[in-house]
């Protein structure tokens, strides 16, 4: 028996932006949650991918990333992991993330407040609702959203403005009642300065 334990980030590139990229990176973070099973330890990787990329002679080093859901200390690591690699460089960074890692409201998770005390901005000036978690089957009737786990953070010439959130109301349920993911969906738009 094989049993084997994957996860992937992705970036999508709008085809209608006039967006030059280079220096594609990825990679799973060294510290990583191992479970003891009747067939012996299994990783289970947690995953970023990192991209530079130039919009109107502006360059930024654009990041996505996962972390750690079930371990908060595991989770700090991969944080620190994060800055220490893809998010150090002298571009400016903005980092798109499902970070387990909760913003609001009180307490704040280490991991976020460490992103804020290295010097990463959180691009969600004001509060527009929660992102986590609707039911594992998305079928409650109710919306169970109560905390803010989803980020865009940036650190240098960018700033985030326009936030959206996405998928949090009961009128973006599916047909069938669904909601359309355990997760609402935050986008931003992003001024280089």
């Amino acid at each position: 028996m094989c049993v084997q334990f994957r996860n992937y980030a992705t970036i999508l590139k709008r085809t209608d932006v006039e967006l030059t990229l280079t220096n594609l990176q990825s990679g799973q973070y060294n510290n990583k949650l191992v479970v003891q099973t009747p067939f012996g330890p299994f990783s289970l990787p947690r995953a970023w991918v990192a991209v530079d990329a130039t919009f109107d002679d502006k360059a930024f080093r654009f990041i996505g990333t996962h972390l750690e859901s079930d371990f908060a200390p595991l989770r700090r690591l991969q944080g620190a992991e994060l800055r220490a690699g893809p998010a150090n460089t002298s571009l400016p960074v903005i980092i798109a993330m499902d970070a387990n890692a909760q913003a609001a409201p009180a307490p704040q998770d280490p991991t976020y407040t460490d992103f804020i005390t290295a010097g990463y901005n959180d691009a969600w000036s004001a509060p527009l609702g929660f992102t986590c978690c609707q039911a594992e089957l998305v079928n409650n009737v109710e919306s169970e959203l109560s905390r803010r786990v989803d980020l865009i953070l940036t650190r240098g010439n960018v700033r985030g403005q326009n936030i959206a959130l996405y998928g949090a109301t009961p009128e973006s349920k599916t047909p069938e009642g669904l909601w359309p993911s355990d997760h609402a969906g935050v986008a931003a738009q992003m001024i280089l300065k």
